[in-house]
C-alpha cells in the first residue's frame, strides 16, 4: 500500500456487520469519481479494544453487504466485480458484460446495488442492468425488459445533423421519442424471490418497479421529477422508498405507492435505517444531516441529539444493528448506543 494512497483518503461505502463491527472503503482524497483503487477497513471493538485491519483493492467500491453469516463481508465494484470474504479469502466472481471499461463491458454501464434475498444475491445498475446470481460464480441477467440497447442509441446518433445545422434541434426533439431507454437503477430490496423491488431514475423521472418472479412490473410514480435512491422494506404491505429532492414513498406493490408529505426541502436522501421504531435517512445536501421520521406522525425532523460537528463536507451512510446506530460520512465514522455518540477515529483521514 502506497503512502499516497493512505495519507490523505476519504470514506466512500460503509457497512455496520454487528454493534461492535463496521465495514468502510477509501479512496484517495483527490481521486476521480470511479478511482479503481480502493482501500476496504474493517474495524471491530468486539475484544475490549478498538481495532483496524485493512485490504487494499484494485476496484472501485460500489456496494458492501455483510455475507450470510455476517462474519465477513461481500463487495462489489461499480464495474460488476464482487469479491467474497474480502478479509479472509478475496475470491473474486464478474458479472459478466456489466461495467463500462472492463474486459466483456456490453455498454450497459456502471452496477450500483446489491442485495442478499433469501440467501441469493441480486443486482442492479445503469442501463435498466438486474442481474442474479443463480449459483457461485454464475451470475446472469434477470430480465432483457429494461436492458438498454447501446447499438439502437449508436445507431440513432449517427442520424443526427451537426449541432449548428438549422435541423439539429428538430432532430433532437424528433429523437426523443426513439431513443431507447436507458434506466438506472439505484437500489433493490425484496422479500423473496417473488417479490423484489428496484428503484432508480430515467433522465429526471422517476423509477419504480417489482418482479413477480417471472414478470418485471413498472409502478407508478406519483412524481414528475426524482431519483429514488433507498429501499427499505417493513412487511408485505409496507415499503418505503427515499430519493432525490426530499422524496419519500410509502406503500406495496399491492396498493400502489404514495408520496409522504414532507415540509418543503430537497435533500439528497441516500437511504433508509430503521432503528427504534423510526427510520432514519441520511442526507449529504440540501441540508444535509442525519434525519429522523416517525411513521406514526409523518414528523420529520433532525436527529437528536445531534451529530458532532462533521469534519468532512457530508454523511452518506445509516445503518443500525441492535441498540446501536453507525453514521458514516465523508471524514466521518460515529457510533451511537442509545444515549450518546462515540467518535471513532479512523488511523487514515
Amino acid at each position: 500500500m502506497t503512502e499516497a494512497l493512505i495519507e490523505k483518503s476519504e470514506l466512500t461505502r460503509a457497512c455496520a456487520a454487528s454493534e461492535q463491527s463496521l465495514l468502510v472503503s477509501s479512496v484517495v482524497e483527490s481521486s476521480d469519481l470511479y478511482e479503481p483503487d480502493s482501500v476496504v477497513w474493517k474495524y471491530d471493538r468486539s475484544g475490549g479494544v478498538s481495532q483496524w485491519e485493512d485490504r487494499k483493492v484494485a476496484a472501485h467500491v460500489e456496494r458492501i453487504i455483510s455475507s450470510a453469516d455476517s462474519h465477513d463481508y461481500v463487495v462489489m465494484s461499480s464495474e460488476g466485480e464482487v469479491i467474497f470474504d474480502v478479509f479472509s479469502g478475496g475470491a473474486i466472481e464478474r458479472m459478466t458484460g456489466a461495467g463500462t471499461w472492463i474486459d466483456g463491458a456490453k455498454g450497459h454501464g456502471r452496477m450500483l446495488a446489491l442485495a442478499r434475498i433469501e440467501d441469493t444475491l441480486y443486482s442492479s445498475g445503469n442501463g435498466g442492468q438486474i442481474y442474479v446470481r443463480s449459483q457461485p460464480n454464475q451470475w446472469r441477467i434477470l430480465t432483457n425488459d429494461l436492458l438498454f440497447d447501446p447499438d439502437a442509441h449508436a445507431r440513432l446518433s449517427k442520424t443526427a445533423p451537426p449541432t449548428d445545422d438549422p435541423r439539429f434541434l428538430p432532430w433532437l426533439m424528433e429523437s426523443r421519442s426513439k431513443r431507447p431507454r436507458n434506466i438506472s437503477f439505484h437500489d433493490i430490496n425484496g422479500l423473496g424471490h417473488d417479490a423484489i423491488y428496484l428503484c432508480g431514475v430515467e433522465g429526471t423521472k422517476p423509477v419504480l418497479c417489482f418482479w413477480d418472479g417471472s414478470a418485471l412490473h413498472e409502478l407508478k410514480v406519483h412524481l414528475e421529477e426524482a431519483a429514488l435512491t433507498g429501499i427499505h422494506i417493513e412487511h408485505a404491505d409496507s415499503v418505503w422508498i427515499c430519493g432525490r429532492e426530499g422524496v419519500l414513498l410509502h406503500g406495496s406493490y399491492a396498493r400502489g405507492f404514495t408520496p409522504v408529505n414532507l415540509r418543503q426541502q430537497l435533500n439528497l436522501f441516500h437511504m433508509i435505517t430503521p432503528y427504534r421504531g423510526k427510520l432514519e435517512l441520511p442526507s449529504s445536501v440540501r441540508p444535509g444531516g442525519l434525519f429522523e421520521f416517525d411513521p406514526g406522525t409523518s414528523d420529520l425532523r433532525r436527529f437528536s441529539p445531534a451529530l458532532p460537528k462533521l469534519r468532512g463536507e457530508y454523511i452518506f451512510y445509516a445503518g443500525a444493528v441492535g441498540d446501536v446506530l453507525w453514521v458514516v460520512g465523508q471524514k466521518d465514522i460515529f457510533r451511537f448506543d442509545g444515549s450518546e455518540w462515540e467518535r471513532i477515529e479512523h488511523p487514515r483521514l
